[in-house]
């Protein structure tokens, strides 16, 4: 079953929930056994349609491909939108954060307090980067939290193929630097991927500061080393797998992409071209010479009838640098030079994949 099996099946159970709630209360006293049985069942089918959505949709923690293009306001479902705040609805890896919109559009809820990722997109939509992102379309506000609606980039596709890739060399802002909050969560997370990995104080406390494990994180991956990293992979007709945390060095990056790209020549090929032509515009803009790009991730996808892309997504950390303050994404990050070595990541990447796709037609 495809993405686009599940929707069509998802609003007709939404529909009949509704009925049933209401038909609920008419009857209250007359058809309660019957009405609370029956409303259970609707409702465990529906968490079956969305958990399988959830899975197919999942990729990491952070990835976001749960794009969709807007029809019309009049679309958006706030029955999608539980009236119960803390009950959101998961169709990706960040837990409560997304919520179906319409049949083409999902809802992405704010997670700090500023309207960043907002605005970015708001500015990216007259930039020379604006063909390089989701479409942006709306802030909206709903129960007292806000959502930005934006496009559905998997409409494009048929059971994709999936990759996402984190770019730079540095994932964690400057204002991190000096977050000394120790945390027990990241402790964790910590010793799942390395148990020998925290020092002697850390072990002792349990916990440890955001940046510790950031760049513990850039270490244990390829980001420190090429500038990039691949976060999470998803193979048509798979579940996703995130389970990449050591990929480090050239020759593992090769070996993940040639099996991604799995011998299709005409894809791979097209895929680099766009790397390369994305290079190119970003390097022409001006909100991102003026703008560091922590935790932004491409979005790749294709599938087996030829169908293609690549797309930058998650802006939360974008900022921009202090007027006296210029970056080239290239340079070595210094405390209060704002380099995130966001160009240094698509250089290799682009040259790596330049290899891989240069084998698989050779």
């Amino acid at each position: 079953m495809s993405l686009g099996d599940i929707f069509p099946l998802v609003n007709p159970i939404l529909t009949k929930l509704n009925i049933q709630e209401q038909d609920s209360q008419h009857n209250l006293r007359t058809n309660q056994k019957k009405s609370q049985k029956n409303g259970l069942m609707i409702k465990k089918t529906f968490a079956k349609f969305c958990s399988f959505a959830g899975q197919m949709f999942l990729f990491k923690k952070s990835v976001n491909f749960v794009w969709m293009k807007r029809l019309s306001t009049d679309t958006t479902s706030p029955i999608l939108m539980k009236n119960n705040t803390d009950n959101w609805i998961q169709l990706a890896g960040h837990p409560e954060i997304f919520a179906p919109a319409s049949s083409v559009t999902v809802w992405k809820r704010r997670l700090a307090k500023d309207s960043n990722e907002y605005e970015t997109y708001l500015r990216l939509q007259n930039d020379k980067m604006h063909s390089l992102v989701p479409q942006f379309y709306q802030q909206i506000e709903y129960n007292g939290q806000y959502f930005i609606e934006i496009e559905n980039l998997l409409k494009h596709f048929h059971d994709p193929n999936i990759m996402d890739i984190k770019l730079g060399t540095r994932t964690f802002l400057e204002s991190e630097v000096k977050n000394q909050t120790l945390r027990t969560d990241l402790y964790n997370k910590m010793i799942l991927i390395d148990p020998n990995a925290p020092n002697t104080e850390e072990r002792k406390q349990k916990a440890l500061t955001k940046l510790r494990y950031m760049q513990f994180r850039e270490q244990q991956s390829s980001s420190a080393q090429l500038g990039f990293r691949i976060d999470a992979i998803r193979m048509s007709g798979e579940f996703p797998n995130s389970n990449l945390q050591k990929i480090q060095n050239k020759d593992q990056i090769y070996s993940v992409l040639k099996s991604f790209l799995n011998s299709h020549k005409e894809v791979s090929h097209a895929l680099c071209q766009r790397l390369k032509e994305m290079c190119k515009l970003f390097e022409s803009s001006i909100f991102f010479k003026t703008h560091e790009f922590i935790g932004s991730s491409l979005l790749i996808i294709y599938d087996e009838f030829g169908q293609s892309g690549i797309w930058l997504i998650d802006f939360s950390k974008t900022f921009a640098v202090p007027d006296h303050i210029q970056i080239n994404h290239r340079s070595k990050w210094q405390l209060g030079n704002y380099e995130d070595g966001f160009l240094t990541g698509m250089d290799n990447l682009i040259k790596i994949w330049n290899e891989v796709a240069d084998s698989i037609l050779h």
